[in-house]
């Protein structure tokens, strides 16, 4: 049995993903590696250890950096593998760190620096690219400061203690004797090769070493003394780079991230100069197609951003926040595109301090300045009225809830909306003023010009009959489901309708009994009144009018929010719930209930164990070829 094998009955277990480790093809010697690569003359540099070639120590590798143009040679040389051969293993990255020739996601050196060590490759014993002299220091100096750190065995500062630890090899030794080759005075730390890098032009920009230094303690402490906090005093800013292929977009960018809880502050179209300065500094350089079927080109523009969850004292943002908006503003504007079309529009800062790095790119200092002013300003106009007791978890995309303390009705609730978000306000005060009748409407205490004051209601839970098995959500009581259908009738009777009805927006207070807390998406039907089946409010999106506000995570195509109607929550189908009479409703809940459950709970359990299934199947292909290698030996 062999791989082939496997493959041919559909299983694809044993198929090699390409990586960065790769082996010798078989029958293939490290000396005719080599004499092929210089006959297609590619491009290409052993990085270190190659004073012993053709000699390799018993489980080292070779790192060897190769153009990116001539990285496809190379595959008919080496491959990967997931059970690695007893043959040659090498490292290979690629000049600007493609997929699979990458060193944790970013290029293995810095794109002025790998440029150098390809240009200026000498030939080592007739046969080996290898960097000249002063490249051999600086990548090897690259190597220690930014890939190693105090592992490599130096101190961080002069005068300082060595790491304790036992490093692979004596990295303070080798950088003498390669600094004595190349003619340089300098002085052996880390701090030094760095400063020694940075006036050379060859340091990584500020986002790549900030991903370097997730594993380098020296580093993120040296980037926290030259920089400052990640939050750079301003928690929130975020520059989006808009990317060639994407610049027609820029008012869907726009759009998208203020659906994700950003306010644009500023567009930058980029000229020439600004593009030509933020392809080389921002990306790590890389700006390829990476794992998309196409490139998305080179930096067009920036939408400086500004997230919303942080404009109140003691908000936060993070990178995973910012990361979680543009992955998601990429998946919404690649929507419907084939996969062989798709490209990355999109990247972004990872934090403020990233993004001011990027607007100094720019080389506009009045635009920084305005920007910390639109910040404040937004900041002062989202101030609570009251003093706040604490913040209440939300997504702060339009709003941004605290418990209060007002003088005269104690701890309240109170929601304070964005300036760019009025009219969910006016949809809320609507609905707490219009429809004040309806027992599941909050009350309104007090109101504003950006916040309105609710009674702090407390969750019983007594609307929950279970817990849905695949989600957030949960299954209702009856009474509950009884009472919500009377509430959308009367919703829209009155010609509006609610598109964020979700089990998510309830609660059940000890006194006041079952509300619905979320009524920004109250909306008034544009045109002719559907039936009631067919409104918003039950179906959970809009198929008639795209210029409806939706929620995230609906569009006007396709996907809906789970309403507090659907038939895994109720039990029972829509139409029964909202047109026939309660008596004949309630024998069949709890039974359907039940059944949903079950059927929820059973595909939640295949769809877990299924990549636990594959996980062992590959275990057991691997071990099986493992096994058939060894008797063949």
């Amino acid at each position: 049995m062999d791989g082939r094998v496997l493959t041919g009955v559909g299983l694809g277990l044993l198929a090699p993903r390409e990586a960065t480790r790769r082996h010798l093809r078989a029958g293939l010697s490290l000396e005719q590696f080599f004499d092929e690569l210089n006959r297609q003359g590619v491009r290409y540099a052993v990085l270190r250890w190659f004073e012993t070639l053709p000699d390799v120590e018993p489980g080292e590798d070779v790192d060897v950096l190769v153009a990116d143009e001539d990285l496809p040679r190379l595959r008919s040389l080496l491959a990967s593998h997931r059970v690695a051969p007893a043959r040659q293993a090498f490292d290979v990255y690629s000049e600007t760190g493609l997929p699979g020739s990458d060193f944790r996601g970013i290029p293995y050196l810095s794109p002025a620096l790998a440029a150098r060590v390809l240009d200026r490759a000498v030939l080592w014993r007739g046969r080996y690219r290898v960097p000249s002299p002063a490249d051999h220091f600086d990548s090897m100096a690259y190597h220690v400061a930014y890939h190693k750190g105090l592992r490599s065995g130096l101190p961080a500062e002069p005068g300082g203690s060595p790491a304790t630890g036992s490093p692979e090899h004596d990295y303070v030794a080798v950088l003498g004797g390669l600094a004595a080759d190349a003619g340089l005075s300098v002085r052996l730390t880390l701090a030094d090769l760095d400063a020694h890098l940075a006036a050379s032009g060859l340091r990584p920009p500020l986002d790549t070493l900030e991903k370097l230094a997730e594993a380098n303690p020296w580093l993120r402490d040296a980037l926290e003394r030259e920089f400052g906090p990640a939050d750079a005093d301003l928690p929130g800013l975020a520059v989006f780079v808009v990317r060639e292929q994407a610049a027609g977009l820029l008012d869907r960018v726009r759009a998208e991230l203020v659906r994700e809880g950003w306010e644009p502050l500023a567009t930058v179209p980029l000229d020439p100069a600004q593009a030509a300065r933020v392809r080389a500094r921002v990306r790590g350089g890389n700006w390829g197609a990476g794992p998309f079927a196409v490139s998305g080109g080179g930096p067009a523009a920036y939408v400086v951003a500004f997230d919303l969850a942080a404009v109140v004292e003691g908000a936060t943002s993070s990178p995973e926040r910012v990361t979680a908006s543009k992955l998601a503003v990429r998946r919404r504007l690649l929507a419907g595109r084939p996969a062989g079309a798709r490209f990355n529009p999109l990247h972004s800062s990872d934090n403020a301090r990233q993004a001011l790095d990027y607007l100094d790119a720019l080389d506009d200092p009045a635009l920084v300045a305005g920007l910390r002013a639109r910040i404040a300003e937004l900041r002062a106009a989202t101030a609570f009225p009251y003093p706040v007791v604490e913040l209440l978890p939300s997504g702060r995309r339009r709003a941004v809830t605290a418990v209060v303390d007002h003088p005269e009705f104690g701890k309240c609730v109170c929601k304070v909306f964005h300036p760019g978000a009025r009219r969910f306000l006016e949809r809320e005060l609507r609905a707490r003023t219009e429809l004040a009748d309806l027992p599941e409407v909050p009350a309104l205490l007090e109101a504003g010009d950006t916040w309105l004051l609710s009674p702090r209601y407390t969750d019983t839970r007594a609307h929950v009959r279970r817990p849905l098995p695949d989600g957030p959500h949960a299954q209702l009581t009856p009474a509950t489901s009884r009472a919500l259908a009377r509430l959308a009738r009367t919703v829209h009777e009155r010609g509006g309708f609610l598109l964020d009805l979700t089990p998510l927006n309830l609660v059940s207070d000890a006194v006041e009994g079952l509300k619905v807390i979320d009524w920004e998406f109250l909306q008034a039907f544009p045109g002719e009144r559907p039936a009631l089946l067919d409104s918003p409010t039950v179906r959970g999106r809009d198929d008639r009018s795209p210029d409806v506000d939706t929620p995230l995570g609906v569009s006007s195509s396709a996907g809906a929010v789970l309403t507090v109607f659907s038939p895994r929550v109720t039990g029972v189908p829509r139409r029964l719930l909202l047109t026939r009479p309660a008596w004949a409703v309630a024998p069949l809940a709890e039974p359907g209930m039940a059944l949903a459950w079950l059927l929820l709970t059973l595909r939640t359990a295949v769809k877990r164990s299924r990549p636990r299934v594959l996980r062992a199947a590959r275990r057991a292909a691997r071990g099986a070829v493992v096994g058939v290698a060894s008797l063949r030996g």
